[in-house]
């Protein structure tokens, strides 16, 4: 095996291109991000497809806490109690809660390889397909282990869906679109919790099963587009093709998402050039196709996975999952229906604003900053919850303050994991791609399972009743996460791959990544033209 010292010398002499803004008239230095957009309108539908596996995923996570406050719902699967009304037992609830979750992570971690043998596409296919299996199970359940059942196929599809979307995203999107790009995973994620609010709380007063049927119905809708797209519409992504050895597909690819103003002879091999070789450098380190699990627990290839790691466990640390348990939680805390299903939509439409924010802020604050900051932020709402609920005599003041500091930690959840999500897409090696996200989601849904299994047992009435001490819970955990994004995560803004390899192999300590440069290489002008040329 090459030195990695002597590799990423040879890198750097070659000066790897990466694909990102390819033929543009400006070199990337200069180029804003909403220019980049209208350049390349075909990449960014592209990835809003990719995408739908998100919105899937924000749609299905909420519709079984919104489920919980509708009584044909509780009536169909719920205990009578002694009052009258029913109760559906804390252990089916978690259980409902937790094992998607798992089964969501096993989705993740078959993505990886089925998507390296057989594409993105497929892989895309594949998951709707699994998904509407599932989803035609919830909707004709009619007993809690089928209704289990069915949620935990579906939540295969979707496991799958999410990985293959940030790895479809990762391998197309130039690079000062590239962090925009991966961190729409938290944007659609809201707009699915949004949508699914919006249909059940118009059905709430409904004392029939359509009540919760149409809102099972409903989620037939994004399979199928995952279907119909990846089968027809989208095309396969140039790395993959090229790591084929397809390169007259890879070819026709680049031409399908630069257009046919850009897509020229020039400019489209010069891209595929800059791929090739950034696939070349990595083979010249010793790491021969095919890839394998075990590659990304080796060497530098280990630091990279565990930043993934920390990327996509970093949502729960924050609160995930008692957001989504926000209705359920708001109810039981004392709030009325009506009043809990209005807080709610404002937290989602909170966290919209706040992906808007981030869809802004990212290619001027970069990564490291935005996460570090939307920590702090959090940290200080869950300070006030956990003192607001731990006055002496609790009254409607309390409580309001209670609420409205949950909702508004929404607001921090686009520019947190919006960055986090970016980071995880793009700081694994290419040839790694796939599998170091399959395993990031594979841990992100795992540890899910844990916090969805604990969650309803601290807040339910009948079992912790912490209710607003939950903040509590959560600074601790906000300040860990704090800790480990200050030693672990690096800045990666406006870096090529190419770049990202260097500075891993080079092993460039976290907070010297951005003004790092390789001092062993004589730093020569590249003259404008060629530079428009291979950007």
């Amino acid at each position: 095996m090459a030195h990695p010292k002597d590799a990423s010398t040879a890198a750097s002499a070659v000066a790897i291109p990466d694909h990102a803004d390819n033929a543009s008239s400006h070199p990337v230095s200069e180029m804003g991000i909403f220019q980049t957009i209208r350049r390349h309108p075909m990449i960014l539908a592209c990835c809003l497809f990719a995408n739908v596996g998100s919105f899937m995923y924000g749609f299905d996570n909420l519709t079984l806490s919104l489920c919980l406050s509708m009584e044909p719902f509780l009536e169909q699967f719920g205990d009578a109690a002694g009052d009258g009304s029913y109760v559906v037992p804390a252990y089916w609830q978690s259980l409902w809660n937790a094992m998607p979750q798992l089964t969501t992570g096993i989705g993740a971690w078959v993505a990886g390889p089925l998507s390296d043998r057989f594409g993105r596409r497929i892989a895309f296919v594949v998951s709707g397909m699994i998904s509407a299996a599932g989803v035609a199970v919830v909707y004709t359940a009619s007993a809690r282990g089928v209704f289990l059942a069915g949620k935990m196929v579906n939540a295969v599809g979707l496991g799958m869906a999410l990985t293959t979307g940030q790895v479809y995203v990762s391998e197309i999107a130039p690079t000062r679109f590239r962090g925009v790009a991966l961190s729409l995973y938290t944007f659609f994620m809201n707009v699915g919790y949004l949508v699914a609010a919006s249909i059940a709380f118009k059905r709430v007063t409904i004392m029939n099963q359509s009540a919760y049927k149409v809102l099972f119905a409903s989620e037939w809708v994004w399979p199928g587009l995952l279907l119909l797209g990846g089968a027809f519409l989208v095309p396969e992504t140039p790395y993959h093709l090229a790591r084929k050895g397809l390169f007259d597909k890879a070819r026709k690819s680049l031409g399908f998402l630069y257009g046919k103003s850009e897509a020229n002879a020039a400019s489209v091999s010069s891209v595929l050039a800059a791929i090739t070789a950034t696939l070349e450098h990595e083979s010249y380190l010793g790491e021969a196709s095919p890839s394998s699990f075990r590659e990304c627990f080796r060497g530098v290839n280990w630091r990279r996975t565990r930043i993934v790691l920390y990327c996509n466990g970093l949502s729960q640390m924050i609160g995930a999952t008692f957001l989504s348990n926000a209705p359920y939680f708001m109810i039981s805390a004392g709030y009325s229906s009506s009043n809990a299903a209005m807080m709610v939509e404002l937290g989602i439409g909170l966290a919209i604003i706040g992906s808007f924010f981030t869809f802004w802020a990212l290619p001027v604050l970069g990564r490291r900053p935005m996460i570090l900051g939307g920590i702090t932020f959090t940290s200080m709402l869950f300070l006030i919850m956990g003192i607001a609920s731990s006055v002496p005599q609790q009254n409607s003041k309390t409580l309001w303050c209670t609420g409205i500091t949950l909702q508004l930690v929404w607001l921090t959840m686009g520019p947190i994991i919006g960055p986090a999500m970016a980071m995880a897409g793009e700081v694994s090696a290419v040839r790694l791609r796939a599998k170091t996200a399959a395993i990031g989601f594979f841990f992100n849904y795992v540890y899910s399972t844990i916090w969805n299994v604990v969650v309803p047992y601290m807040f339910n009435a009948d079992e912790g009743n912490l209710q607003g001490k939950m903040g509590w819970i959560y600074l601790a955990t906000c300040l860990i996460s704090m800790a480990v994004v200050w030693f672990e995560f690096p800045e990666l803004k406006d870096m090529r791959f190419a770049d990202i390899d260097e500075r891993f192999e080079m092993r460039v300590p976290t907070r010297a990544f951005k003004k790092w440069r390789d001092v062993s290489v004589p730093q020569t002008k590249v003259p404008e033209v060629e530079l428009e040329q291979i950007e």
